[in-house]
């Protein structure tokens, strides 16, 4: 019973380290130093050297597959004699589960599955630093813009099908205009003009 409260405490003394508090990580007598220094110490993640917890996580993330390209596929990056791989130096993706939950859920996230399964005999797999992540700030938006990039070609597609069916074609037969309004800054005081042309 007691296991319970010590758990409580220590979630959510790790809950505040996802925080960047860069300048309070040496302070070692402020209340401010425990969260940075348990983020630290059970992450590896010092918001003085490492910046933004995301970008942190993403290194990370290409260091597990830098090791496992050169140990299991005798694939290193970095040797000139092999061909160039694009992906090791390629640009940090959004922080978000699509449209590649493999870059979310990576191989963290399945190692805390293979143990979940083995507990309470369930996979889940459980991303940690992805989901610290996407808790820091900035991270939420990330997070959606990933579902935006997936889901805004579909909604164009489903518009024009939507369109082709009711037969409607924008106006373009029907001999309606489109207008074009032009707002431009007038004058110092805040007001505009508007130009409406066709």
């Amino acid at each position: 019973m007691k296991l319970l409260p010590l758990l409580g405490m220590a979630s959510l003394a790790f809950a505040s380290a996802c925080q960047s508090q860069g300048p309070y990580v040496n302070k070692h007598w402020s209340e401010r130093y425990v969260g940075p220094s348990m983020a630290y110490h059970f992450l590896g993640y010092n918001p003085e050297f490492d910046g933004n917890y995301r970008d942190f996580a993403w290194k990370k993330k290409q260091s597990i597959n830098t090791t496992i390209k050169r140990h299991f596929f005798n694939h290193n990056p970095e040797n000139p004699f092999q061909a160039e791989d694009k992906e090791a130096y390629a640009a940090r993706p959004n922080n978000s589960l699509v449209p590649h939950p493999e870059n979310y859920i990576h191989y963290e996230g399945l190692a805390m599955g293979a143990i979940s399964l083995g507990v309470g005999s369930v996979f889940t797999p459980l991303p940690i630093d992805s989901i610290i992540g996407t808790f820091e700030p900035g991270g939420g938006q990330e997070f959606a813009a990933g579902f935006h990039q997936l889901f805004s070609p579909l909604a164009v597609m489903t518009t024009s099908f939507l369109y082709d069916a009711v037969g409607f074609d924008g106006g373009k037969k029907q001999g309606q205009s489109v207008a074009m309004i032009e707002v431009a800054p007038c004058c110092q005081d805040g007001t505009a003009t508007v130009d409406v042309g066709k």
